[in-house]
């Protein structure tokens, strides 16, 4: 697919208005005009996992996250190694949480939620999670469905005696007590998210909310790939997942 047209497909996911209030939640590096042919697609941006995309043939790069400007040197870092290997990079931060194909919708689809709507706003006009509900199950049930799904270890904390149903879900930094109040109010027996504290294990027990933390990385992963399969969706173009660390 030329570059131009799969640029195009891509921002055409996303609400143009969000996109143009917020610039800073979105980018492009290194482009050039070309066929692509191979995507690589992860949720974080970091030397690893730009070698890793150079390993594999990848033209062109997507991610969740763009390199943190507070790991200081990192995105220089990375867009050197960009430039070298010829990859172009594009992410999406907040437009993909805010997604009705976004991180936490993916996640809260493959957990098999209905009825879901987006709650915990943010940056004005973006949601970073959603909340709905499942056919009831027992705590151990649902942890082996998410353990599945996320293919890792996950925290399991068990603050009620009822089957688990009316879920939240914010994949990624889901761990501030603010957001988690949100589930709370909507009546949420069970809160899953990315990012772990010990204010938000405290939180969920005094308020009798089930909590469950998987890593940032593979919360929001689902997204990534959704995502990811749209963009690819036209066209003969080949999509590998970019192996990364699950932190």
């Amino acid at each position: 697919m030329e570059y131009k047209y799969l640029k195009k497909r891509l921002l055409d996911m996303f609400d143009s208005e969000k996109l143009h209030l917020f610039p800073e939640e979105w980018g492009f590096f290194n482009e050039t005009e070309r066929d692509i042919r191979r995507i690589g697609y992860a949720t974080n941006l970091t030397g690893e996992i730009i070698e890793h995309a150079k390993e594999n043939e990848v033209d062109f790069l997507l991610t969740h996250h763009d390199s943190w400007e507070f790991i200081y040197g990192l995105k220089e870092h990375c867009n050197k190694m960009l430039q070298e290997a010829c990859i172009t990079h594009a992410f999406f931060h907040a437009p993909l949480d805010d997604a009705d194909f976004g991180t936490s919708a993916s996640l809260a689809q493959a957990l098999g939620m209905g009825d879901c709507k987006k709650v915990m706003p943010y940056r004005e006009l973006y949601y970073g999670g959603v909340a709905g509900e499942i056919e009831p199950m027992d705590f151990e049930a649902f942890s082996e469905r998410l353990t599945h799904i996320l293919q890792e270890h996950v925290r399991c904390h068990r603050n009620n005696d009822r089957p688990v149903c009316r879920i939240a879900v914010a994949a990624g930094a889901g761990n501030m007590t603010s957001e988690m109040r949100v589930a709370a109010e909507l009546g949420c027996d069970t809160y899953v998210t990315g990012e772990y504290a010990l204010y938000s294990q405290q939180y969920a027990a005094f308020c009798g909310m089930n909590l469950f933390v998987g890593s940032h990385t593979n919360t929001e992963i689902l997204g990534v790939k959704s995502m990811a399969e749209r963009l690819s969706s036209e066209g003969k173009i080949e999509l590998i997942r970019i192996r990364e660390p699950n932190n």
